[in-house]
């Protein structure tokens, strides 16, 4: 399976003709992805670029970034489930420590928030299913 890079100018392009799959939230099935809207995403402590990252896990959960839970300040699993993603590339704005969760043997507390796009809901991502290690490099911490 050959993954495509795919960034915020690709969220025009159907998920169909991208290999990440966005399957939504209480769906058994993939689903084409839904057409981004206008996301809050967190402040950063520099300006606003975003980094290019990969999500290596299968049916990795994306994770609201509400004041529900706390999740504006506290990323955990219990923020809302927006979808999940498999095998993707996607911008990561920021990033933050959070509640910690273990998976794969791994125990991490930093997640990564993904803007929104094609085949990326917008959301955090816990870093344990991004490639990079604890914290990764490149990323800013949010504000």
């Amino acid at each position: 399976m050959r993954l495509k890079r795919i960034s915020l100018a690709a969220a025009a392009v159907s998920a169909a003709s991208v290999m990440g799959v966005v399957i939504p939230a209480g769906s058994a099935s993939a689903a084409p992805a839904p057409t981004p809207t206008a996301s809050v995403a967190p402040a950063t402590s520099r300006a606003a670029a975003t980094v290019t990252v990969y999500v290596w896990g299968a049916n990795v959960a994306v994770r609201a970034y509400e004041s529900t839970n706390n999740c504006l300040n506290y990323p955990s699993t219990s923020c809302r489930l927006l979808g999940r993603v498999t095998q993707v590339y996607g911008q990561a704005t920021c990033q933050k420590k959070g509640a910690s969760v273990t998976a794969e043997g791994i125990t991490n507390n930093w997640w990564t928030f993904l803007d929104p796009n094609g085949s990326v809901p917008g959301g955090w991502v816990s870093n344990i299913y991004i490639q990079g290690g604890q914290k990764i490099a490149g990323v800013p911490d949010c504000a």
